[in-house]
């Protein structure tokens, strides 16, 4: 597998679950390959039936002996429009606690889905989302632009105003604004506005999480990663080894007319 580390003028990330194991042994298989890996956590711990411990003085040590940065992928059952104030309140304090465990990490940024609330009527899921996301700028003071708001099912501009005037970043997923059919041109010229954290996958049999093929595509992630002057994490969202060879072989190659 060919590494790829410092390769860039943007960071080249991979998840913390490209092989069958726990994190830390993840990151061990990672770090000569790329420069950032994503720490993923699928469910908040009050909902996790798997060991939620992370050992996050090792994850330090691995950090510098590799020279690696970490992003965070919050949990994605976190409900912070729902209906119920107390499952709001849920999710805000996983929020919080996940911050507070992992500041010795120094993540880049902590990706966060605003779940969608398919029995509210949208008007008052948006304004569950605001009153959510409020409470959480003034507890995070200025924090709160490592949180950054994932595009995900719906169009991201239905909550770009309220992500952007409580002050918190934004995370662009092209995989998820490919496989729901979102303007990508639309998308992409979000690079120069406020995101700090780009996950790129592909798309097979309507599926995505899988390994890129499409060339062209890649070629025009490229030249906009180019022309942005992008600086942040490109992550490609994978969950196995070779899938990941794969994609760094596409995205190599899609980078090849920008290389000094």
């Amino acid at each position: 597998m060919a590494a790829l580390k410092g390769r860039f003028p943007w960071r080249l990330g991979a998840t913390s679950f490209v092989i069958p194991a726990d994190i830390s042994t993840n990151v061990r298989q990672l770090g000569g390959l790329v420069d950032d890996v994503q720490l993923l956590f699928f469910e908040s711990a009050h909902n996790s039936t798997m060991a939620h411990e992370v050992d996050v003085a090792g994850l330090a040590e691995l950090a510098v002996a590799q020279e690696l940065s970490y992003t965070v992928h919050l949990p994605t059952d976190i409900r912070l429009g729902a209906d119920s104030a107390a499952l709001r309140q849920e999710g805000r304090d996983e929020i919080l606690r996940l911050i507070d465990e992992l500041r010795p990490l120094a993540p880049g940024c902590f990706d966060l889905h605003l779940c969608p609330e398919p029995d509210l009527a949208e008007a008052d899921w948006l304004a569950h989302l605001d009153h959510s996301l409020g409470i959480l700028a003034e507890r995070l003071g200025g924090e709160k632009k490592l949180v950054a708001v994932e595009n995900i099912d719906y169009p991201y501009p239905l909550v770009a105003e309220l992500v952007a005037g409580h002050g918190f970043s934004s995370c662009l997923d092209l995989g998820h604004a490919a496989r729901y059919g979102h303007d990508q041109a639309a998308a992409l010229a979000r690079l120069a506005d406020n995101v700090c954290h780009l996950h790129y996958h592909g798309l097979q049999g309507g599926r995505d999480h899988r390994a890129l093929t499409d060339g062209a595509a890649a070629g025009v992630l490229a030249e906009n990663l180019m022309a942005s002057g992008y600086e942040g994490v490109v992550t490609l969202e994978l969950y196995s080894l070779d899938q990941l060879n794969i994609s760094m072989a596409l995205l190599a190659e899609a980078w090849q007319p920008y290389r000094k």
